[in-house]
């Protein structure tokens, strides 16, 4: 099965989107199998990157301003999900990239990716609780928890995709081999 998994990273404080990352990756293979990376301009040109969301995510103003509007990142979006013929739901860290990013694109229709989501954090900090261990919050420290490297820049909306999705396909290891000995049916 194909899945899709989602990144944001978004200027502050306004909360507006300046770049999406998607990764689409193979459940039973657990190989990444494209990616896509969309920057997105301001509602405003009066709005401008912060230094210091520059400095968190190295996304410039530059970028930005060459970026394409929350409707087109989203219509994009869409199409690279349709061509895998992802599951509808996207895996993300923590929750409601998938909901801020229609809501933010108002396309005019219903959300290609429903109004849920894998929340890999989640299941994470379950796994976590089911073990009477303290809960970990961000990515890259609680793959190195699990034994895993983060590979690329923190806070870039395509690393942050890819690593989830990858820490995602480690747990799917674990409950597969958790449930091994169950029988089929």
């Amino acid at each position: 099965m194909k899945i899709m998994s989602l990144d944001l990273e978004l200027n502050q404080p306004s909360g507006n989107i300046i770049q999406v990352g998607a990764v689409v990756g193979d459940t039973d293979t657990q190989k990444i199998l494209a990616e896509l990376n969309i920057y997105v301009q301001l509602p405003t040109k009066y709005e401008k990157v912060t230094e210091y969301i520059t400095n968190l995510t190295g996304v410039t103003q530059d970028q930005v301003d060459k970026g394409i509007i929350p409707k087109e990142a989203y219509f994009k979006l869409k199409e690279f999900s349709q061509k895998w013929d992802c599951f509808r739901n996207p895996g993300v860290w923590g929750g409601g990239d998938s909901n801020a990013l229609y809501k933010q694109a108002n396309p005019g229709e219903g959300n290609f990716m429903g109004f849920r989501w894998i929340d890999v954090k989640t299941i994470y900090q379950s796994i976590r609780i089911a073990n009477s261990m303290p809960r970990q919050g961000g990515l890259a420290k609680s793959m190195i928890k699990m034994g895993l490297k983060f590979n690329g820049r923190k806070h870039n909306a395509v690393d942050d995709a890819k690593n989830t999705l990858l820490f995602y396909f480690h747990m799917l290891n674990l409950l597969r081999e958790a449930t091994k000995n169950e029988p089929k049916r």
